[in-house]
């Protein structure tokens, strides 16, 4: 257990006393996961302030669902990267850093000399300290139907010979 700096709602501290705190059952009310409080949590360090606002969550959600998209993405899990995995623990020792270790986190998602395989193996170790959920996640099948993917053929084609005009219609089609 670990006591971190008072959260703000908006000038205030969130205080049950001052009946303006939230609850899980919020947060399921609005379509958010507790994971999407936590992942935001975590992007600040437990010794500063954080303003708590509906956007801020959104954007964790949003940012969450992302790296759940990537994760889910790649195949099996390789032999580790020992150089993340060493700045990963210098981050998470030193005071519990875990804005540092977030940044590094997106830092091998974004670096492109790592294979998938390799990110996915030091990822789901980070994840034993931050624990988002990444080593429950199932690899997501998606089925374009034929009619979909004939009209992103054809968008491309009308990108490609530079009809803006009709590669904004087949977008919308595509859209619908």
């Amino acid at each position: 257990w670990m006591h971190g700096e008072f959260m703000l709602m908006g000038k205030d501290k969130m205080a049950k006393s001052a009946d303006n705190f939230i609850t899980l059952q919020t947060l399921k009310t609005r379509n958010l996961t507790p994971l999407a409080y936590r992942y935001l949590l975590l992007q600040t360090h437990y010794r500063k302030q954080l303003s708590f606002s509906w956007e801020a969550l959104s954007a964790a959600q949003n940012g969450l669902n992302h790296l759940y998209n990537v994760v889910r993405g790649w195949g099996k899990a390789g032999v580790g990267c020992a150089e993340y995995e060493q700045k990963f623990l210098k981050a998470i020792n030193n005071d519990l850093d875990t804005p540092g270790a977030l940044a590094l986190m997106w830092d091998l998602i974004k670096n492109p000399i790592y294979p998938p395989s390799v990110k996915k193996r030091t990822i789901l170790k980070f994840d034993k300290v931050l624990g988002l959920g990444l080593g429950k996640l199932k690899k997501q099948k998606i089925s374009v139907p034929a009619e979909i993917q004939t009209l992103v053929a054809e968008r491309g084609g009308a990108r490609f010979s530079k009809n803006w005009h009709k590669s904004d219609e087949l977008r919308k089609q595509i859209e619908a």
